[in-house]
């Protein structure tokens, strides 16, 4: 019990420790958490039966945590009038990685639709990476960091597709033969779920005000996300589509109350309320990417290989249509910004939670997936803190 309090404690501090290293030299904590959970894991400080029988606990409590996280930092008005570069940009990444990735797995031998379901989880960047590095690097102009942070949205569009992937992968119901009953049943439990956590969002957002004169009032809005999650998923919808769109009405709700009522007097979203979520997200991220090094511990070589050729893969498409959005005048770019954006690449935590979720729910290749996302998450991010050093002008690195 000792050990396991002491690890515990251990894990939250590299995670501090890990995050003011991140501020000061732009390694993530993602790398020293991983590191932390296969030293774990090798030791065998956890059984593996008691990892298998939590980790669809701990895959649905990071779903929850990520998506309401990433909902409550969307903000929609932006996204529309700032975003429209940036959007092409998240598109353009999105379609190639989902292509490139797929076509390259299925040209190794792995089955079209689980090579498409890791191509889903690992189309998106991570914005818990890119925005804070992009945010301190002074040769980057404006345009080019607005554009950054719209693409790294897609993370979250990526996790929300592959979970209906892994859905019916888990249930066996997917099949190349059925497409339209499928696409038919994908419609109806996107529509459901989008509805619950829209009209739960719309109805929970007044009483966000009215509770924070409360003590602790966050417990409440986060009770509730879990028991939206919980009710969605008991009648048959999507908890982690119905959670998104529950943090996204949320965070925009004063501003679509004031689009219906403009003489309406509406308070925005607690900002101390956020600041709670993230210290939440916070803990998820970093209890999330140790428990994912337990699980996976020291990675097989042919599958480090394979993450290796993924990262190479994305890396190379993103060159090709960087420069082609550059030749059709959608944006210009100095030869840094250039090349930053060739290889700021990083996979995170969305991916990671897809590939344990994926394991948990019992989908064919369960294992493989994990093994495969763990090598793409270091080997993307370790290319994306190279260059960043490389770039970066070490004078002008904000403290």
């Amino acid at each position: 019990m000792e050990l396991a309090i002491g690890a515990i404690g251990l894990t939250i501090l590299m995670g501090f420790f890990g995050n003011v290293l991140f501020q000061r030299t732009s390694i993530p904590n993602t790398l020293w958490l991983l590191l932390f959970g296969m030293i774990l894991g090798a030791l065998h400080f956890i059984g593996q039966d008691f990892i298998s029988s939590i980790a669809g606990v701990i895959g649905a409590i990071a779903v929850i945590g990520v998506l309401s996280d990433c909902g409550l930092h969307l903000d929609l008005k932006y996204v529309i009038t700032e975003g429209f570069r940036g959007t092409v940009l998240m598109i353009a990444g999105f379609l190639s990685a989902l292509i490139g990735i797929t076509l390259l797995l299925s040209l190794l031998g792995f089955p079209f639709i689980f090579s498409l379901l890791v191509a889903m989880a690992l189309a998106g960047i991570s914005g818990s990476v890119v925005i804070p590095v992009i945010t301190t690097l002074p040769f980057l102009s404006d345009k080019i960091k607005t554009m950054l942070s719209v693409e790294s949205i897609s993370n979250t569009f990526s996790m929300v597709i592959a979970i209906f992937l892994i859905d019916y992968l888990s249930t066996g119901q997917l099949a190349l033969d059925g497409l339209t009953s499928i696409s038919q049943g994908v419609a109806l439990e996107l529509f459901s779920a989008l509805s619950i956590g829209i009209i739960f969002g719309l109805l929970w957002g007044p009483f966000i005000g009215k509770l924070k004169k409360f003590d602790y009032s966050y417990a409440a809005t986060l009770g509730a996300l879990f028991l939206l999650f919980a009710f969605s998923e008991t009648i048959g919808s999507s908890g982690a589509i119905a959670v998104f769109a529950a943090g996204v009405m949320l965070a925009n709700a004063s501003t679509i109350y004031k689009a219906i009522f403009p003489d309406g007097e509406f308070e925005r979203f607690d900002e101390d309320v956020s600041k709670t979520h993230a210290l939440f997200a916070f803990l998820i991220r970093v209890f999330f990417f140790v428990f994912l090094g337990i699980v996976v511990g020291i990675p097989e070589v042919n599958y480090m290989l394979i993450g290796l050729l993924i990262t190479g893969t994305i890396v190379l498409l993103r060159y090709f249509y960087v420069n082609a959005l550059m030749r059709y005048n959608l944006f210009s770019a100095t030869d840094k910004e250039r090349t930053l954006m060739y290889w700021m690449v990083p996979r995170g935590l969305s991916a990671a939670v897809l590939s344990v979720f994926a394991l948990s729910s019992g989908i064919p290749l369960g294992h493989e997936m994990v093994q495969i996302v763990f090598s793409v998450i270091i080997f993307s991010v370790l290319s994306s803190t190279i260059i960043v050093f490389v770039l970066r002008d070490k004078k002008q690195i904000k403290k």
